[in-house]
């Protein structure tokens, strides 16, 4: 019941396919990728959704939707780690979720360590609140324990309309006092955006929200609701992750909403191309000043693809899913004496540079960005492709490192880049199984 909720409107491309790592001869021989872990679909975890985070030994963490042996018979969904060896990667589940009540499931984010190594992320259903669809989200905290495993414990339940949103899907942040900060597709019910969430693929009420928790004594956590994203004008359904900047503000990006016009299908997303925004702390509470609506044509950017990069003061960096005339942009949006304006950076055109920009840009060595996108490539067959963005003194030079082949299902996060520059990352299906794979790209 559960699997065929997310996957049965299936906007994207969720189709389960036998995938593969093809090398096209047009991609440079300084690079190389390679499937570094292929899940087998049972109890080691199935289908990763979300990105990857790194420790300070080299080593990856993420989630899977579902899998694990927590749940029913097809899993509630695994936190992971991959361990590097010198004989290759060791994989082992930290931790499966059991569903609700006690529990989340599907976690389709990716997780944030503290300054205690301890690991923090959302699940976007399950819990012990509201009953849609078996319970609307938890945040919870991984915990090292004395036997060399890990303990999970729920820190927060979602609780859907009227109060703290619903559906977390996108990586937390952590600030300096331990504070986390993330948005959630569902809102409080008080902006209607009709049809879908595009990331949840459910029907939540209301636009999406950011959100911040506060631990507090006894290991207890306290939920704040920041802002209730209202639709067109406003911003609405939230891509993260947030960026937390030295100014004191939230910088966000929205895949929709905004004031721009857009066409819009009858039943599908509101109305709007996205927008960028800025949460600012104010009497007590928070403000939210729309910085950028994004409008179609003109070949210029529309739909952000994750969140944003804060270049320098009042310049802010990202990707869109959409625009350029093409398949998608590389974008800057900086304030001027005329208000903020963009200048698209890159245009993707499926071939050679792939097309649909998914998941938020990494940061590398050299101050070069990462990214990757859903489809096209070095062919026309290709499906989807690793980029690097350098930025030189004529502008940003785009540069694929790695095409897939097209049996590869599409990539739907964002990449981890080490100090070394090498790239990782996940893609929902394929690797030995069919139920998803860890990849590796070396420059």
């Amino acid at each position: 019941m559960r699997r065929s909720v997310l996957w049965g409107a299936g906007m994207l491309f969720l189709a389960v396919v036998w995938v593969r790592l093809a090398l096209p001869p047009d991609v440079a021989a300084a690079s190389s990728g390679k499937i570094i872990y292929s899940f087998g679909g049972g109890a080691d975890g199935a289908y990763p959704y979300s990105d990857l985070v790194l420790d300070s030994a080299g080593n990856l963490y993420g989630t899977t939707y579902l899998g694990g042996t927590g749940c029913n018979t097809a899993g509630c969904g695994t936190v992971f780690e991959l361990i590097r060896t010198g004989n290759g990667w060791k994989h082992q589940v930290l931790y499966s979720f059991a569903g609700a009540p006690n529990d989340g499931f599907w976690p389709l984010a990716g997780l944030v360590f503290d300054s205690s190594g301890n690991l923090y992320g959302t699940t976007a259903f399950g819990g012990s609140n509201c009953s849609n669809n078996g319970g609307c989200g938890t945040a919870f905290k991984l915990t090292p324990n004395s036997q060399g495993g890990w303990s999970e414990s729920v820190i927060f339940n979602f609780t859907g309309t009227n109060r703290d949103g619903q559906f977390p899907n996108t990586d937390l942040v952590i600030d300096s006092q331990g504070n986390l900060y993330g948005t959630a597709g569902g809102g409080t019910g008080t902006g209607f955006c009709g049809g879908f969430n595009w990331r949840i693929w459910s029907t939540p009420p209301g636009c999406g929200i950011a959100f911040k928790l506060t631990p507090g004594s006894g290991g207890a956590w306290t939920e704040t609701t920041i802002y209730d994203f209202g639709g067109a004008p406003d911003a609405s359904f939230p891509v993260g992750p947030l960026v937390l900047n030295a100014d004191g503000g939230i910088y966000g990006a929205a895949a929709f909403g905004g004031a721009g016009p857009c066409f819009v299908n009858s039943g599908g997303p509101p109305a709007g191309c996205g927008a960028l925004y800025k949460l600012a702390p104010s009497g007590g509470g928070w403000t939210e000043t729309v910085l950028y609506s994004f409008f179609r044509g003109l070949g210029t950017a529309k739909n952000p693809a994750g969140g944003v990069i804060v270049d320098k003061p009042g310049v802010l960096l990202g990707t869109s899913s959409q625009g350029g005339d093409g398949g998608g942009t590389f974008f800057r949006v900086e304030q001027t004496a005329k208000g903020w304006e963009q200048d698209v950076l890159h245009r993707f055109f499926y071939v050679p540079d792939g097309w649909r920009v998914v998941g938020h840009l990494a940061n590398g060595p050299n101050s070069n960005l990462f990214g990757t996108t859903a489809g096209g490539g070095s062919t026309s067959s290709s499906g989807g492709t690793v980029f690097e963005l350098e930025r030189t003194e004529q502008g940003w030079k785009e540069r694929v490192l790695f095409s897939f082949d097209r049996s590869f299902a599409p990539l739907v996060s964002g990449p981890t880049v080490d100090p070394q520059g090498r790239v990782y990352g996940t893609a929902l299906d394929g690797g030995s199984a069919g139920a998803g794979a860890v990849y590796e790209v070396i420059p």
